[in-house]
């Protein structure tokens, strides 16, 4: 294997310096179903785990993360991509599960083995005026304006803490 960076569900977008993991996909070094636990990975394996439009197809998105800790090295990065609850994205695809806020990625919701690095709406750039405000005041936004000037994806970066 030797790969320390890993394209969890990879699908078409096959990464040429990770390990491509997706049970569907024809250009996954390794097919595995997600939803199956544990992964087949060793304690401690990765330094990067970069998750696409991954998370909201899985029934326990929790445990997956709990996995994805598991097979992190310390300090790891983790870079997540998933739609958010006002996208016609989120509830476009009869595969989706849920849709994500500002506030999933929160510590009451991951424990302290994750620390926030950054995370930010991402809002179609046709919709340019409200864009500041997501990005200043994403809870406003999601409050108010989430359904009136819907946003597209939720992108998070977290940092693993061993």
């Amino acid at each position: 294997m030797g790969k320390t960076k890993l394209n969890l569900g990879c699908g078409n977008d096959y990464k040429k310096d990770f390990l491509n993991l997706d049970i569907f996909s024809t250009k996954a070094d390794i097919k595995w179903d997600l939803e199956k636990f544990p992964y087949p990975f060793k304690k401690n394996t990765f330094e990067e785990v970069l998750m696409k439009s991954v998370l909201e197809h899985l029934s326990n998105p929790k445990k997956a993360l709990e996995e994805i800790y598991r097979i992190s090295k310390p300090r790891a990065k983790i870079y997540i991509r998933v739609p958010h609850f006002s996208s016609i994205h989120a509830w476009g695809d009869i595969e989706h599960k849920r849709g994500y806020s500002i506030r999933t990625f929160t510590k009451e919701n991951l424990s302290d083995k994750f620390e926030m690095i950054k995370q930010h709406i991402e809002i179609s750039p046709s919709k340019f005026f409200i864009r500041p405000l997501a990005k200043k005041f994403p809870v406003l936004y999601e409050k108010y304006f989430a359904y009136i000037f819907t946003a597209n994806d939720l992108i998070v970066q977290l940092k693993i803490i061993k």
